[in-house]
């Protein structure tokens, strides 16, 4: 199942070209950043998105709780919470929220001269479209200011007002100090390798301390900066991996479970059984049975 959009407590606005083209004209000054779309998608589970041409505006996107994955300019960035990414526009992109553990996300299309200045020298600085700054009341009070206000409509000292809070929310976002900007992209690229390393070797059984080999970490460093960064353990997380291609084995094909616990690196299929469940809320054959229907 794929969704672009459909969620229990969503909330999204749209203007039309109509009302920006006027507003424009009227105020030429705000030309240098304003928005099109903003929204808000709770526990947007199934949510997929795929756009090989790219949007005329820019995008941007910040995840408060759960996962997900981007893929920008064939680039693939693991989504955690106090993470965001930035699509530029005409830039071909995907994304899609995590099976298990699906991503609750600020979402903004928007445009304007000095904005995508401001977003393209963080891009390039970075050499990166994602960025983290952790979770912060007063950014969800710039966006709830946002939505809160056009909800009471689309008058140009009401559009003016907004447009100033949108470049507030995004310079927020973006313009992150040097110091703190080397340090965090380090921990994520620790945890980003990690994971890749986990979904490579899904087929085996990887220990803590060949995870934390392969970063030149100690174990102990290297578990808490995982935990910090992802909000469960390594071997959690790879637990869950694990259990995401069980379920696709589940789902489109038909071999037996103890050949997909096999397949996993996993010899006891009892203990198998016992992780799927836990991790899934259903047992392998509940799961099979639910999702051939």
């Amino acid at each position: 199942m794929r969704k672009k959009q459909g969620f229990a407590g969503q909330r999204t606005i749209e203007l039309s070209d109509e009302i920006i083209n006027r507003f424009l004209r009227n105020h030429p000054s705000s030309k240098y950043g304003y928005f099109y779309k903003v929204g808000f998608f709770p526990d947007a589970k199934y949510q997929f998105l795929e756009d090989t041409n790219g949007n005329q505006n820019y995008i941007l996107i910040y995840c408060i709780k759960g996962y997900g994955v981007s893929q920008i300019n064939q680039n693939i960035y693991h989504i955690s919470p106090g993470d965001f990414f930035i699509i530029p526009k005409n830039t071909p992109f995907s994304y899609q929220a995590d099976e298990l553990k699906p991503w609750s996300i600020f979402w903004f299309y928007f445009s304007g001269i000095g904005i995508e200045e401001m977003v393209d020298s963080f891009v390039q600085t970075s050499k990166s479209h994602k960025g983290f700054l952790a979770y912060h009341e007063e950014r969800v009070k710039l966006f709830n200011n946002i939505y809160q206000n056009l909800e009471r409509g689309y008058g140009d000292e009401n559009l003016t007002f907004l447009n100033m809070c949108l470049l507030n929310l995004v310079s927020s976002l973006v313009l992150i100090t040097k110091n703190q900007e080397k340090i965090e992209d380090k921990t994520q690229s620790v945890v980003n390798t990690s994971i890749q390393l986990m979904k490579e070797q899904f087929e085996h059984n990887l220990s803590l301390k060949q995870m934390a080999d392969n970063v030149n970490m100690s174990v102990s460093h290297f578990s808490l900066i995982f935990k910090r960064k992802t909000g469960i353990s390594p071997i959690n997380y790879y637990h869950t991996i694990k259990m995401q291609k069980a379920c696709d084995y589940l789902k489109f094909t038909d071999i037996l479970v103890k050949e997909i616990a096999f397949k996993l690196g996993i010899l006891d299929t009892h203990y198998f059984s016992r992780l799927f469940s836990k991790t899934i809320g259903l047992s392998p054959k509940e799961y099979r049975k639910k999702e051939k229907k």
